[in-house]
C-alpha cells in the first residue's frame, strides 16, 4: 500500500503537467504557419497525452474500444463544426486579406485585386480534380477491364470501383499536402481575431486530446495479435505522423518545392508532400491489422461494420474542413496533427468496413462452429466429470443433438446379447422400435465405410427394408460407431425429418463427437476393472513428474537474500505449489499456495494457477494485489464450483529492501525480524475460486537484515502428535522459527522437517507440507 501512495501522486503530477503544456496557447501567439513555443509545447503534450491514452486504453475490453472510436470521433466532429470560421468572416473585403507567402503564393499573388482568392484557390482545387480524374481514367482504361459477357461486366464494375477510390485517395493525398500551407489558405484579419478566442483554443485542445485517444485506440486494435514487426510498423506510423506535423510547423515544405522545383516543374510533383504520402503508406499497411474483427460474433460485426461506416463519414467530413484550412487557423501545428489522425481513420474505417463486409457472408458458419467448439467442450465437461456409462451416454445424446443440428439422437450398444439401449435412455421412443436386422445392417455399411454413413434421401435407400412397420422413417440419417480399440460396442445415431437435412461435413463432426463418446465409455468401463485401477496408478505417476516439473528446480540467486524451499507431497500428486522467479524491473515473485483436495485434480488446477502466473506477473510490475485479482479471474472461470486455492504472492524488491504482498485467504507467512519482533503476513483478499470479481489488495513492507520470512502450508501446522493427536500449531512453528538463529534458509527447513517428522512419529502426514523460507543476509 505504501509503493502504490508513491506512485499515485506522480501519476496525478504527469497528467497535470501535460494540460499544463496546452495553457501557453490561450497567452501567447506565434506567427501562423511557423512553429512557435506555444505549439512546442502543446506537441508535447500530444506526445505526453498518447503515452497517457496507450495505458488507459490497453485496460479495456475490445468492444469497449470500439464504441469509444465510435464516440470519440463523434465528439471531434462536433468540435471541428465549432472551429470553421463564421460565415461572416469568410466574405472579408480584399483589404483585410492577410497575403499569404510560399512556393504556390507565388502563383496566387500573379493574380490582383478582388480576383485573387476566387482564382488561386479555385486553381488548387482545379489542379486537384484534373489529377484525381487523370489517376482514375488510367485505372479506368486498363485492358483488363475491357470485355463483354458476365466476367467483362464484372471486371468492368471492379474497374470503375477501382478508379473510384483512386480519385478519392489521389485528391485526399493532393489536397493533404497542401492544406496547411499558408499559400492555400487566404485568412482575414477577422478570421484571425476569431481564432484567438478562447473558446476556439479550449475546442481546438479538446478535439487533440480525443484524437490522441483514437490514435491510441487503434494502437490497441492493431495489436490485438501481435506479430513479429507489428509493433514497430504501428510505431513507424506515429513517427510519420510526428514528422508530417513538424515538416509542415517548421516550413519545409516551402523549402522543399523550391529545391524541387530547380529539378522540375511538374505542378503534380511539387504539390505532394513526401511525409503525408508515407503516412498513407503506413496507414494502409497498418490498417490491414485486423485480426480483432474475427473474435465479433454475427451480431456485433453488423454493429462494428455500421459503426466503421459512421466514422467513415465522420472522418471524410473532419478532412474536407481539414483540407479548407478550418482546423488550422487557430495552431497550424494542432490542426495538422487532427488532419493526419483522421487522415489514418479514414484508411482505417475503409479497410474495416470492406473487411467485415466480406467475413458478414461467413459470420453464420463462424457462429455455428464456435456454438460447436462449445458443446464439444460441454461434452468433456460433462461426460468426463462421471464414470456412470449411462449418464454418460445420456448427456451425449443430448449434446448430438445440438452438434449435429438433428431432430433426434439416440445411441445403442452391442454385447454378446445383440443390440439395446443403455438403463439411461427411454425404451417407450420411436428410435426403440427399429429392429436387431436393421442395427445390424447399418453396422455392416459402416465396417464398409470405415465408421460413419450419410443419407441424406433415407426413404430412397434399401435400409427401409429392413426396418420394422412400426418404425419412423427420417428424411435424412447419420450412424457412426462407437469403437475404441478395434472394439465396437455401440452405433450413434442422428436423423432430421427433411432429405438432405445435414451438410456434408456434418459427417466428420458426428464422427468425432462420437469417438469422444466411445472414449469416455471405455473409460468408465476401465475404472471398473483391476486394469484400470493400475492405469489410474499410471497416469498418477505421470502427474506427479508434471508436477515436480512444474515446481522450481533450482531458485534464483539474490543478492543478500537467502532462498530455500521444499515440498513434500502426502500422496503421488500432491496440490501445493511454491515458486520464485524474477519478473523485468530487478523484481522477484515469491508465491505459495495450496490447491483444495489431492490426486490429479489438484496437480491439474496446480499446473493451470502456475501457467496463468507466469503469463500475468511479468506485465504487472510490484503490483501484487492486481496480480492476484487478474489470477483470480482467469482461475474462476476454469474452477469447479467444489474446488478453491489459498494463494500468497509477493513482490520482492532486492535493491530497496521491501516486499509487495498479496494474501488470498492462505495461512499467513510470518516474519521473524531481527529484533525479535514476530508479524504475520495476512493482508490481502479471498481464496482464489469463490468469486471472479473480488477485489484484493497490495500490501508493501520493509525488509531489515536478519529478518526471516517463513511461508508454508496447512500440512505443516496441522501435522499430528504421535500420541495424542494434538496439532503442531502455529505456536510451536513459531516458537521453532524464533529459537534458531541459523542466517542459513535450507538448514533451518531441513531442521523444522525432522522436527515434523519427531512430533508425528510413524503417523503418516496426512497433507502435502510446502515450505519457503526467505532470509535477508546484508
Amino acid at each position: 500500500m505504501t509503493g502504490f501512495r508513491r506512485r499515485f501522486p506522480g501519476r496525478i503530477l504527469f497528467v497535470i503537467v501535460t494540460l499544463l503544456l496546452f495553457v501557453p496557447l490561450f497567452f501567447l501567439r506565434g506567427s501562423h504557419g511557423r512553429l512557435s513555443i506555444p505549439e512546442v509545447s502543446a506537441c508535447l503534450g500530444a506526445v505526453f497525452l498518447y503515452l497517457i491514452f496507450v495505458r488507459l486504453i490497453s485496460r479495456l475490453h475490445l468492444t469497449s474500444v470500439l464504441i469509444s472510436l465510435v464516440i470519440f470521433s463523434l465528439i471531434v466532429f462536433s468540435l471541428a463544426v465549432f472551429l470553421q470560421p463564421s460565415a461572416s468572416e469568410e466574405q472579408t473585403a480584399p483589404h483585410e486579406v492577410i497575403q499569404p507567402d510560399g512556393y504556390l503564393a507565388k502563383k496566387l499573388l500573379s493574380h490582383s485585386g478582388d480576383t485573387l482568392e476566387a482564382s488561386g484557390l479555385s486553381g488548387i482545387q482545379n489542379e486537384i480534380n484534373s489529377l484525381a480524374s487523370s489517376g482514375g481514367d488510367a485505372i479506368r482504361n486498363i485492358a483488363l477491364f475491357d470485355g463483354s459477357g458476365t466476367v467483362g461486366m464484372t471486371l468492368g464494375a471492379l474497374g470503375e470501383v477501382t478508379s473510384a477510390t483512386a480519385e478519392i485517395f489521389i485528391r485526399a493525398v493532393y489536397a493533404g499536402s497542401n492544406v496547411a500551407q499558408e499559400d492555400s489558405i487566404i485568412l482575414s484579419e477577422g478570421t484571425l481575431r476569431e481564432s484567438e478566442h478562447p473558446l476556439k483554443i479550449l475546442a481546438l485542445i479538446a478535439a487533440v486530446v480525443f484524437s490522441i485517444a483514437i490514435v491510441a485506440s487503434l494502437r490497441y486494435l492493431v495489436l490485438v495479435e501481435r506479430r513479429k514487426g507489428t509493433l514497430l510498423l504501428f510505431q513507424l506510423l506515429v513517427i510519420t505522423l510526428v514528422l508530417r506535423i513538424l515538416y509542415v510547423s517548421l516550413g519545409l515544405e516551402d523549402l522543399f518545392r523550391t529545391a524541387i522545383s530547380g529539378i522540375s516543374n511538374s505542378e503534380t510533383i511539387l504539390s505532394i508532400s513526401p511525409f503525408y504520402v508515407l503516412l498513407f503508406i503506413f496507414a494502409f499497411i497498418n490498417s490491414f491489422k485486423t485480426d480483432w474483427a474475427h473474435y465479433l460474433n454475427r451480431w456485433r460485426k453488423y454493429i462494428a461494420l455500421a459503426g466503421a461506416l459512421g466514422i467513415l463519414v465522420l472522418s471524410q467530413s473532419i478532412l474536407r474542413f481539414y483540407f479548407r484550412g478550418g482546423l488550422t487557423i487557430s495552431s497550424l501545428g494542432l490542426g495538422t496533427l487532427l488532419g493526419c489522425v483522421f487522415t489514418v481513420l479514414l484508411i482505417f474505417s475503409s479497410v474495416t468496413f470492406l473487411k467485415i463486409l466480406f467475413l458478414l457472408p461467413s459470420a453464420r458458419l463462424v457462429d455455428r462452429k464456435l456454438n460447436q467448439l462449445r458443446i464439444m467442450d460441454g461434452l468433456g465437461q460433462s461426460i468426463y466429470s462421471t464414470f456412470d456409462e449411462g449418464k454418460i451416454v445420456h448427456s451425449s445424446v443430448a449434446l448430438g443433438r445440438r452438434i449435429s443440428g438433428a431432430d433426434r439422437c439416440w445411441a445403442v450398444k452391442l454385447d454378446q446379447n445383440g443390440f439395446g439401449f443403455w438403463k439411461a435412455m427411454r425404451r417407450d421412443s420411436s428410435e426403440a422400435a427399429f429392429p436387431y436386422e436393421w442395427h445390424r445392417e447399418i453396422l455392416n455399411r459402416l465396417e464398409k465405410a470405415g465408421g460413419t454413413v450419410l443419407y441424406n434421401r433415407y426413404p430412397n435407400t434399401p435400409l427401409t427394408a429392413f426396418a420394422g412397420k412400426d418404425s419412423p422413417v427420417p428424411g435424412s440419417l447419420i450412424a457412426s460407431t462407437l469403437k475404441i480399440r478395434k472394439r465396437t460396442f455401440g452405433i450413434l445415431y442422428a436423423s432430421t425429418n427433411r432429405q438432405f437435412g445435414f451438410m456434408n461435413e456434418s459427417q466428420g463432426l458426428v464422427e468425432t463427437f462420437a469417438r469422444q463418446v466411445a472414449a469416455a465409455i471405455d473409460n468408465a468401463r476401465l475404472m471398473e476393472t483391476e486394469l484400470e485401477r493400475e492405469r489410474y496408478r499410471e497416469e498418477l505417476a505421470i502427474a506427479r513428474s508434471i508436477q515436480e516439473s512444474l515446481l522450481p528446480g533450482e531458485l534464483p540467486e539474490i543478492e543478500n537474500i537467502d532462498i530455500a524451499g521444499i515440498s513434500v507431497p502426502s500422496m503421488q500428486v500432491g496440490g501445493d505449489y511454491y515458486d520464485v522467479f524474477p519478473i523485468p524491473g530487478g523484481f522477484y515473485g515469491i508465491a505459495i499456495a495450496d490447491v483444495a483436495g489431492k490426486g490429479t485434480a489438484a496437480a491439474l488446477l496446480m499446473a493451470a494457477l502456475q501457467s496463468a502466473l507466469h503469463a500475468i506477473a511479468p506485465g504487472m510490475s510490484n503490483k501484487a494485489g492486481d496480480t492476484v485479482q487478474r489470477l483470480n479471474s482467469i482461475m474462476s472461470r476454469r474452477m469447479p464450483d467444489d474446488k478453491f486455492i489459498t494463494f500468497f504472492y509477493g513482490v520482492l524488491d532486492p535493491a530497496n529492501r521491501t516486499l509487495s504482498y498479496c494474501c488470498a485467504g492462505h495461512d499467513p507467512p510470518i516474519l521473524a525480524g531481527s529484533h525479535g519482533m514476530v508479524s504475520s503476513l495476512s493482508e490481502g483478499g479471498l481464496v482464489l475460486g469463490v468469486n471472479g470479481d473480488a477485489e484484493y489488495r497490495t500490501t508493501t513492507m520493509n525488509l531489515n537484515p536478519d529478518d526471516r520470512l517463513l511461508l508454508y502450508t496447512d500440512g505443516i501446522t496441522e501435522s499430528m502428535d504421535k500420541e495424542t493427536g494434538e496439532e503442531f500449531g502455529l505456536d510451536r512453528l513459531t516458537d521453532f522459527l524464533t529459537g534458531h538463529d541459523s542466517l542459513q534458509s535450507q538448514s533451518i527447513l531441513e531442521n523444522l522437517l525432522d522436527r515434523l517428522e519427531s512430533y508425528r512419529g510413524e503417523v503418516a502426514a496426512f497433507d502435502d507440507m510446502t515450505l519457503l523460507m526467505i532470509t535477508c543476509t546484508g
